[in-house]
């Protein structure tokens, strides 16, 4: 019997931009097939405090798509942190999505898939999908330069179209061991490796007072809430390291240079070596 498909919700982090568009592809595609679609966008307040409308919508008619871009191996926090608010399911659907930056997708997908699946839903699917690398933006030749491209929107159309499929016909969840394609000692070496055993070895912001107008748009634009105005912008322990506030500001009044740490993340990228860019799981 097709199962009735009714509605999803698509929630995801997206300091950069490059989660933002392909999350915006899922909700157009799923709208498309007749869908009714919930959007939160968990970067940017106000519209994170709408993440608990998702808990009322779920049940066994909904599908719920997470979006993070991966940082240093893992998901954004913000990512994990709505995952591990969320109810038991009794089975509802759904499909981690991740954006990376061409160095390494490390185990973001996998561990998402896996807080999901102890909440209670089903898997049916996930997708990793190559972006412009966010430590990157200064830089003359970034890595994941261009994406996500048209090509890239082309693979996320056409894996929301087969998952509405698996959907109708209640197929069977994705098997998690597709998710470790790394191989269990680069896994358990990537997960000594966060936010914060690298925060030392991160570009320092400054803050130029004399550009500065106060204006919050850095605190405004910051996924965890983590920059105050004492009057001048000040970085809580809770920053996790994405520049938003950086790239964001009008006046670069918040300096930082990124091109030291070029080199450790192209090495990165030879290391790894991982291919292809942008690939679907069902």
């Amino acid at each position: 019997m097709e199962r009735q498909l009714r509605k999803a919700s698509v929630v995801y982090c997206s300091p950069s931009g490059g989660t933002k568009r392909v999350a915006e592809i899922v909700g157009k595609t799923l709208e498309d097939e007749g869908i009714e679609v919930l959007s939160v966008n968990l970067a940017r307040r106000p519209e994170a405090e709408g993440a608990a409308s998702v808990e009322s919508r779920i049940d066994d008619n909904h599908c719920l798509f997470v979006g993070s871009p991966v940082y240093v191996s893992h998901p954004a926090p913000p990512v994990m942190d709505f995952l591990s608010g969320l109810p038991k399911s009794t089975g509802s659907l759904a499909v981690p999505f991740v954006t990376w930056g061409g160095a390494c997708s490390g185990t973001a997908l996998l561990e998402m898939a896996e807080a999901l699946e102890n909440k209670g839903f089903q898997v049916t699917g996930a997708a990793k999908v190559l972006s412009l690398h966010s430590m990157m933006w200064q830089s003359d030749d970034p890595l994941g330069a261009g994406h996500p491209d048209e090509s890239d929107d082309a693979i996320v159309v056409d894996f929301v179209r087969r998952i509405v499929e698996k959907w109708k016909a209640s197929s069977a969840p994705l098997p998690l061991e597709k998710l470790a394609y790394y191989p269990e000692d680069v896994r358990a070496e990537m997960a000594k490796h966060t936010i914060e055993t690298v925060r030392p070895i991160m570009p320092v912001r400054t803050v130029n007072e004399d550009l500065c107008t106060q204006c919050g748009i850095c605190s405004e634009v910051c996924p965890t809430d983590s920059v105050d105005l004492s009057p001048y912008p000040e970085f809580r322990e809770s920053c996790i390291q994405c520049y938003n506030c950086a790239r964001e500001c009008p006046e670069k009044a918040i300096e930082v240079d990124l091109s030291p740490m070029e080199g450790r993340i192209r090495a990165r990228a030879k290391h790894f070596d991982e291919e292809p860019p942008s690939q679907v799981f069902l």
